[in-house]
């Protein structure tokens, strides 16, 4: 029945007047959406309604986002084939890979026409002008759906699931966020739509497992209670988050977003304790707006959780000292899984004691006693338990986690004075917070009188922002401090633009500010889409991974015939990326050519294949391009076999490897780790 209806649209009626009608449905309709988004702005604008404007624009582009993600999502899932395979198919348009049921355009032309439809109603105009404004909106999603049918690419029922679908996400869109009449409901709202734009940008995007994150991936497959350079909590909740979702970028990157999601919610929470509900909600949606914290709710690394136990310390901090005592214990619990995940944790202890030492008038006596609180002891002794995995395992490995946080730390450099990095660090700081908001947040929370709030709540900001960020400032005098590293300071910059935004204070400056926010924001996840040469795309390094990963896969495919394969690299990036793109993640090994001490070094030892092998051969796979492979691996093989390969994305040169294919592995001859 439904091929008679295509064949009837697309053969019987067919005449190239409508053929071209059909195109310009199909490829350009959108286009007539425009007298009515113009109108309703107009509209809007003279009736000084600026909020409800944002309100629909922000409506329309979520709902088309979402209405066009679940439709593909149902497509890969349905799996059903396009008609276009018919004999008497007309390559009008051409016919798409992409599989049939529902249609994606009908479902965003219904979203969008139901959305205007139902703002419309909020117009006091007469019922003729009423009728034909709905019969225009009607004629348009009817005629871009028809053209659908007619070019013979969709089934009848792909374009009646689509209307379906799209008109249910339309009045969904348009009764939650355009009609909405409390931040409450906008908040909640919202973050709905970032986590779940977040797991569109994750199963989509064109951008590949990061090197740090397949690493910990490795650490995943090989729990244990500490490793080289960080706590084992990223370990953990990745081979939770894989055990559920498999090893997939969704199965890593998963708690990146329930991070970031419940990031928000305490910083509301604060804000609604600190101050008012209003500034919670708003210092919630602020947080997802920075490029700062928002790219931790894509990619899976320890600042993720470590953000996340940050701010539900801080919470369970201020409660704990509001009165509630079981709270210190939470905030126990919070801080020592904080300290498992990332070590700087510790500044939270600094942090806490300094604002007690300010709220006790800056007096050493009453600090102490009330240092002696059970309920606090208690909490310290807490997160002190929970930290013991780390102490018990650097003890067994010669504690390696601290030889390398001091190399990190600069101590074994002595006394060094760098104005380089020291600009770095300020530059880095005011990209990453927006340059407004750098500035912006040092006035809020310095001048005594520019949030209107008490001196206690003032010190509290305070203390838990600028000892953080003028240790790692002197810090970056002796050597080079990462961007993210003083992250935690700006929480409370935070909390006070959220304070500024309720009570209107600096109204156009910190409206500007964020604004500036949400586009570096959105420039952030819009980079790795643009054609952009590799040195001036810093979305660069997370891509390329899962080609090089194919291509080995096939070199090891073609190697296995003659004897088990061992694939081995230098670098522990290119090591964890091939051991999670190559087919079946196979066990790769990160030989040691001279270079700093990695978790790679504390696990088994390429020898160790001979033990349990005679024959065995092996792909090298390094940066860049070499003629021949180092001489330690040239020893360890009876012969090499070079090859070249070039990861590209879209036509744009990512990086050049060079792959060693050797044959008869005899063991090869490690150096010691040059340092930690």
């Amino acid at each position: 029945m439904e091929k008679e209806i295509i064949l009837f649209f697309h053969n019987t009626i067919a005449n190239k007047f409508l053929d071209s009608l059909m195109l310009f449905f199909t490829q350009r309709g959108f286009i007539l959406w425009l007298p009515i988004f113009l109108w309703m702005c107009f509209t809007e604008y003279r009736r000084k309604e600026y909020l409800q404007l944002l309100y629909l624009l922000i409506g329309l582009i979520l709902g088309v986002f979402i209405a066009d993600w679940i439709g593909l999502e149902i497509k890969n899932l349905v799996q059903r084939a396009r008609p276009c395979d018919m004999e008497s198919f007309r390559p009008i348009v051409g016919c798409r890979d992409s599989y049939s049921f529902p249609s994606n355009h009908v479902t965003n032309a219904f979203c969008v026409g139901m959305i205007f439809f139902l703002f419309l109603k909020k117009y006091p105009l007469t019922m003729r002008l009423k009728y034909i404004i709905s019969f225009y909106i009607l004629l348009i999603t009817f005629s871009i759906s028809i053209s659908r049918i007619y070019l013979a690419v969709h089934w009848p029922s792909d374009i009646l699931g689509g209307a379906i679908l799209g008109s249910v996400i339309g009045i969904t869109v348009f009764q939650t966020i355009i009609r909405v009449n409390s931040l409450k409901r906008a908040f909640y709202f919202f973050l709905v739509v970032f986590s779940l734009f977040r797991i569109y940008f994750i199963l989509h995007g064109p951008v590949d497992i990061s090197p740090d994150e397949a690493h910990y991936w490795e650490w995943s497959r090989r729990l244990d209670w500490s490793y080289y350079s960080k706590g084992p909590m990223i370990a953990w909740l990745i081979a939770v988050s894989t055990s559920m979702l498999g090893d997939t970028p969704i199965g890593i990157r998963f708690f990146a977003v329930v991070f970031s999601f419940l990031s928000s919610i305490f910083i509301y929470k604060i804000g609604k304790h600190f101050i008012s509900e209003r500034a919670g909600y708003i210092g919630g949606i602020i947080f997802q707006l920075l490029p700062l914290f928002s790219i931790y709710g894509v990619i899976f690394t320890i600042d993720s959780p470590y953000i996340f136990l940050w701010t539900v310390s801080m919470y369970f901090f201020l409660k704990g000292y509001g009165g509630n005592q079981k709270y210190w214990l939470l905030a126990g619990v919070t801080v020592g899984a904080g300290l498992l995940t990332k070590y700087t944790m510790a500044f939270f202890y600094l942090c806490g004691l300094i604002y007690l030492f300010i709220r006790h008038r800056f007096s050493i006596k009453e600090t102490l006693n009330y240092l002696k609180n059970p309920w606090l002891i208690g909490g310290v002794i807490i997160s002190f338990v929970l930290f013991l995995p780390v102490i018990f395992w650097n003890f067994q490995h010669d504690f390696v986690t601290f030889k390398h946080t001091a190399g990190q730390a600069h101590l074994y450099d002595g006394l060094k004075i760098s104005l380089r990095y020291f600009g770095e660090f300020i530059g880095s700081q005011i990209i990453v917070f927006t340059p407004l908001l750098f500035f912006i947040g040092f006035y809020l929370i310095l001048h005594k009188r520019a949030l209107n709030i008490s001196e206690d709540k003032r010190w509290f900001l305070i203390s838990f922002s600028l000892p953080i960020f003028f240790f790692f400032l002197i810090k970056s005098i002796q050597g080079k401090v990462q961007a993210n590293w003083a992250m935690t300071s700006y929480v409370p910059f935070i909390l006070a633009a959220s304070i500024a935004l309720e009570r209107k204070i600096l109204k156009k400056l910190m409206i500007t500010s964020v604004i500036i926010g949400a586009l570096l924001t959105l420039l952030t996840y819009a980079m790795p889409f643009f054609k952009l040469p590799a040195n001036l795309d810093p979305s660069a390094r997370l891509k390329g991974w899962q080609q090089l990963g194919e291509y080995v896969s096939k070199v090891k495919e073609t190697m296995e015939r003659d004897g088990r394969i061992v694939i081995f690299s230098d670098r522990y990036q290119i090591a964890s990326e091939l051991a999670f793109y190559i087919k079946y993640n196979p066990y790769v090994y990160c030989i040691n050519l001279g270079r700093r001490m990695n978790q790679y070094d504390l696990w088994s030892s390429m020898n160790d294949e001979l033990k349990i092998r005679t024959k065995v051969n092996g792909v090298f796979v390094t940066y860049g391009s070499k003629n021949e492979p180092p001489e330690e691996v040239k020893m360890a093989f009876a012969h090499c076999v070079r090859e070249s390969f070039t990861a590209q994305v879209k036509g744009v040169k990512i990086r050049d490897y060079t792959i060693f294919k050797c044959l008869d592995f005899k063991g090869i001859k490690e150096r010691k780790p040059e340092s930690y």
